[in-house]
């Protein structure tokens, strides 16, 4: 009779081995091993025998575990990246290198303050890898932003030094967090520094808290008349004597105290442009003589797509707004060889004009305001208008502005009501006719004491 070959059966955890070898102490203790996809070693786990104390209990883990090798495998052969065990630190490092070379210096400040409090965050959950955030961890991370209490500061307190208060912090500061950490976790996505989060995970464990939509901070009428006639009183303020004029070498109070305030804040009033667009504005790009549909001469304000937020160029028609341009054609006819529009060869300095802003407020009667409600009230009076653009008016606002329609629609339309139908420049939209004028007088009041009108100073620009 022929013995026959016993058949051999096949594994259930097929790649996992189970060993087991007698200790000194009589006891036995069972090992794995198997290897792992990612490094290609063999590996050698020792089993818990209080978990795993039975031989069924060791076949079940030896099955999952072949499972989740199996599953590995299978993504690493359709193009799946290996780890790269990243540690929070560095990763975070380069990304802010990385930012600063494509971003501006303010934008990397902001996300460094919310990206700081995420690192900080990571090091005290144990998270020292790219690789161990999980979907899990950063919805996590979600609710530790929102639990965040307002800190502020206090008496008697140093530079940097803040209590925490009772107090939440508000869904606008926790979104900018959020939306900081999203962006810098889709970058280390787009680097193969995640593994199991794709764009959909993130964005889903990081949506942002639901906000409540405010109409925007725009200025009534009655405010803009404030804030221009704080900003003439502010420019007009002189020194009681210096000692040049003590000195017999120039006439005594013709030394003004500030740098002039009031031309910038009527730019920005009547253009809608951000700050930072209005600062680093060159001669070159404003054309006094540019034309209309219409052929009529009107002028416009060419903004470069690198000095633009969005990287986007865009032109802004001054026909609008009459008054701006006798402003800028008063300010080019003193302006000489200098580069910028506010400044000389040189721009002016953030810094400055925020001074200038926070002595409006507090020292000159201006409404509280900032750089931003400017905008917004340009946009709000452009849209809401019906004798400027009619029923074009969403969309010639968003084109001068540099935004979508949608955003006009959604932030501006129907915002303020009662303009009058015969407005047709954005001076008598907000009423200020007479302090435009005022303006440009004290622009250039030796030009105006010879006589000429705000139309000859364009003409003779």
């Amino acid at each position: 009779m022929v013995k026959r070959k016993k058949r051999r059966t096949k594994t259930p955890h097929t790649g996992v081995t189970l060993t087991h070898r007698a200790l000194p102490s009589g006891k036995v203790s069972w090992r794995a091993r198997y290897v792992d996809p990612d490094t290609k070693k063999l590996v050698f786990v020792t089993l818990d025998r209080l978990a795993l104390p039975t031989d069924e209990a060791r076949r079940q883990w030896a099955i999952r575990k072949a499972e989740v090798l199996a599953k590995r495998r299978a993504e690493l052969a359709t193009g799946a990246p290996l780890p790269t065990h990243t540690s929070i630190d560095t990763a975070v490092n380069d990304y802010l290198t990385a930012g600063s070379n494509r971003l501006r210096p303010r934008t990397v400040s902001t996300y460094k303050e919310a990206i700081d409090r995420f690192a900080a965050w990571a090091g005290d959950n144990g998270v020292t890898q790219t690789e161990q955030l999980t979907r899990a961890k950063i919805t996590a991370y979600r609710e530790y932003v929102i639990a965040q209490r307002r800190q502020t500061t206090f008496r008697g307190s140093r530079q940097g030094e803040h209590k925490t208060t009772a107090r939440g912090r508000s869904p606008y500061s926790t979104n900018r967090d959020l939306h900081s950490v999203k962006g810098m976790l889709n970058h280390w996505r787009r680097c193969d520094l995640l593994h199991g989060l794709d764009r959909d995970a993130i964005c889903d464990a990081l949506k942002n808290v639901p906000t409540a939509r405010e109409a925007p901070g725009y200025l009534s009428p009655s405010d803009c008349r404030k804030l221009l006639e704080a900003a003439l009183r502010h420019d007009a303020e002189v020194f009681t004597e210096t000692r040049r004029e003590h000195a017999k070498l120039r006439p005594l109070g013709s030394t003004r105290r500030y740098q002039p305030i009031a031309p910038f804040v009527f730019f920005l009033l009547l253009t809608g442009c951000r700050v930072g667009e209005a600062l680093t504005l060159r001669w070159l790009d404003v054309d006094l003589d540019a034309l209309d549909a219409e052929g009529r001469k009107v002028g416009e304000v060419r903004l470069q797509a690198t000095a633009t937020k969005t990287k986007r160029w865009r032109t802004i028609g001054l026909e609008v707004s009459a008054s701006l341009r006798s402003l800028l054609a008063a300010m080019k006819l003193q302006a000489g060889y200098s580069s910028y529009v506010f400044g000389g060869k040189a721009y002016l300095p953030r810094t400055r004009v925020e001074a200038a802003r926070r002595r409006l407020v507090q020292s000159y009667g201006a409404p509280k305001f900032s750089w931003q409600n400017l905008r917004q009230t340009t946009g709000t009076f452009l849209t809401n208008a019906p004798g400027i653009y009619g029923a074009a008016s969403a969309f010639m606002s968003a084109q001068q502005l540099g935004h979508s329609v949608t955003v006009a629609e959604k932030h501006y339309l129907g915002v303020v009501r009662g303009i009058a139908r015969e407005a047709r420049t954005l001076e008598q939209a907000m009423q200020i006719e007479d302090l435009a004028r005022k303006v440009v007088v004290a622009v250039s009041p030796m030009l105006v004491r010879e006589g000429l009108s705000n139309e000859k100073l364009c003409r003779d620009s």
